[in-house]
């Protein structure tokens, strides 16, 4: 059945806009495909650089030597590491570590004073990742 118009014509083949139309929609979901792919990737690196840091500070913190504080301390010169790749790695790691002054209270109960002493110490990297630690002493 044959009749002019749009609706009841027979067709064999897609017409040049309809092709025109169905390209530029795929392009658009394959070009927003791929950056979300690209925003997923960055956030994934951006999150192990932040996590390898925060271990780097981890290592550091568990040093425990005190005689380092309010100086830049290098993780090779703190650890004797055989493998050059990351002896190669802990070469370029440099934290800052910060103690400010301690905060001191005196509180008295009944006859007794006692003395508490806050300290905090805030390790961290030129790039704004730190890890603030806190510490007391109790005195009689």
């Amino acid at each position: 059945m044959k009749r002019k118009g749009i609706f009841y014509t027979d067709k064999k083949a897609f017409s040049l806009m309809e092709v025109i139309i169905a390209t530029a929609l795929l392009s658009v979901v394959m070009i927003s495909l791929f950056q979300v792919k690209s925003n997923n990737i960055f956030i994934v690196e951006k999150t192990n650089e932040s996590k390898k840091q925060k271990d780097y500070i981890s290592l550091a913190i568990d040093t425990k030597d005190y005689s380092k504080k309010n100086k830049n301390i290098y993780l090779s010169r703190i650890f004797n590491i055989k493998d050059d790749d990351l002896r190669r790695e802990f070469k370029e790691v440099k934290i800052k570590i910060k103690e400010e002054f301690p905060t001191i209270r005196i509180e008295k109960v009944e006859d007794i004073s006692i003395k508490i002493s806050n300290y905090k110490t805030k390790y961290s990297f030129e790039n704004g990742i730190s890890k603030d630690i806190y510490s007391f002493e109790i005195e009689l």
